[in-house]
């Protein structure tokens, strides 16, 4: 038989190892913390985005799209055209941007015979006298 150290107890060392509610991890609270923040992110930033007119990034609505853009040019003799070749000129133009702030601008530029552009997105309109 081994000797065993001073002042040691067979049988409380066996009921530690048996009972493991005693053994705990001091930064386990820090784990079930991280977890909890990751599935409150999740939840959060699709109800903001949800909260504000569609569609917005990250949002369920975010391939719902606006719809797409028409984009109408005024020569200089006052004729009005539908542009047809806008993404041509701008590239895709996709359902889900919000083309109104940019697009009339960029036509602007890019027809250099357009005394005045207006784009229509969803109801919405915006006109630009270009320069």
């Amino acid at each position: 038989m081994q000797s065993q150290p001073p002042g040691f107890d067979a049988n409380s060392s066996l009921d530690a190892l048996r009972d493991p509610a005693p053994i705990r991890k001091k930064g386990a609270w820090v784990g079930s913390a991280a977890v909890l923040a990751v599935i409150a992110v999740q939840i959060a930033v699709p109800f903001v985005a949800l909260m504000l007119p569609p569609p917005q990034k990250f949002g369920f609505q975010m391939f719902s799209g606006l719809g797409g853009a028409r984009v109408f040019v005024v020569d200089d003799e006052g004729a009005v055209r539908e542009l047809d070749d806008v993404e041509q000129t701008v590239g895709k133009v996709r359902p889900d941007i919000d083309w109104l702030p940019t697009l009339p601008e960029a036509v602007c530029i890019a027809v250099p015979e357009a005394v005045e552009v207006r784009v229509e997105q969803s109801g919405r309109e915006r006109s630009v006298v270009c320069d």
